[in-house]
């Protein structure tokens, strides 16, 4: 881990704080970083489709490892605090994790923030699922996703059920956001950003995504829809969490929010849903964009996907 952050400083040395950037510059400059560790994993058949989400058309890459099985199909939410990243800069995880499972992965270009807040990138992740369930009738689906990309694919799966839509047979969350609370350990001990995501960053996201009135630039939001006042983090105690699907939980150790995600994997497991949690130790926020020099990011994305091929 100390090699690749070694790597990361003295590639970024000179460039401006990404988390400082405006976010178009912000999303350029993360897949310049990323792009040097995306020639790593398998091989994949690979294509470009578009649905339909609230009026918008959400693209979706398409990966297809060689000797998949169409008895599972993974949806894929990448990170990036909601506002930045794309399946370009998660492609690596992707392949990675799909080829694991054996199974096509569907990696979604959900709507960015701020420029299309909360609930746009929820409904695009929503309609994803519903239009790869219906373009694979029968496959097993498993949502997946890291960071923010973790938080979305919660909420997909909530409202799934509340809606009575297709429902995952499992979820995989990587290093997820739970909460909007920045009070706990994890986040005192590792706030100051010295392994990469910083509590000011996370504010910083979390005000472009879900707080117009705190991210000090007005942001035109329908002030009728429904999803904009309902409770939007899964540890809110007016979220049910019961009838979820069983869940994967990878948390990394240096983490800012590690301890949200053992408090989220205690919740579920007080609402009854079956939860494995694999804690990485001395691995960062975002470790898995990095299998191609850490072991631990190739190993946590295969345990991932063996749990996914043992489930019956």
């Amino acid at each position: 881990m100390r090699a690749v952050l070694g790597a990361l400083a003295a590639a970024r040395a000179g460039l401006p704080n990404r988390y400082e950037l405006p976010y178009p510059q912000a999303r350029a400059q993360l897949l310049a970083e990323r792009r040097p560790w995306l020639d790593d994993g398998p091989a994949c058949a690979q294509a470009e489709r578009t649905v339909q989400a609230d009026g918008r058309r959400v693209a979706v890459r398409t990966c297809r490892p060689p000797g998949a099985s169409d008895e599972r199909l993974l949806v894929y939410l990448h990170g990036g605090g909601w506002c930045v990243g794309s399946p370009e800069t998660h492609d690596n995880i992707v392949r990675r994790l799909a080829d694991g499972i054996g199974c096509e992965a569907w990696s979604v270009d959900y709507a960015l923030a701020p420029e299309a807040p909360h609930p746009a990138g929820l409904l695009d992740c929503v309609a994803a699922v519903r239009a790869a369930a219906a373009a694979h009738p029968g496959a097993r689906l498993v949502v997946a996703g890291d960071s923010a990309g973790a938080h979305l694919a919660l909420m997909t799966a909530l409202r799934l059920r509340d809606e009575q839509g297709p429902r995952p047979d499992a979820l995989l969350l990587f290093y997820g956001v739970y909460t909007d609370g920045v009070d706990d350990a994890s986040m005192a001990a590792y706030g100051d950003g010295r392994y990469g995501l910083s509590k000011a960053a996370h504010l910083r996201y979390l005000d472009a995504c879900f707080g117009p009135s705190r991210a000090g630039d007005p942001v035109d939001v329908p002030g009728d829809d429904p999803l904009r006042a309902a409770p939007a983090f899964p540890l809110d105690p007016r979220i049910d969490l019961s009838g979820l699907p069983d869940t994967w939980l990878t948390i990394a150790e240096l983490d800012i929010l590690h301890d949200q995600s053992h408090a989220f994997a205690a919740a579920l497991r007080r609402a009854g849903v079956a939860v494995k949690v694999d804690d990485v130790p001395g691995v960062i926020h975002g470790f898995l964009s990095f299998g191609r020099s850490l072991p631990q990011a190739r190993a946590a994305l295969a345990d991932a996907a063996d749990w996914v091929r043992a489930r019956r």
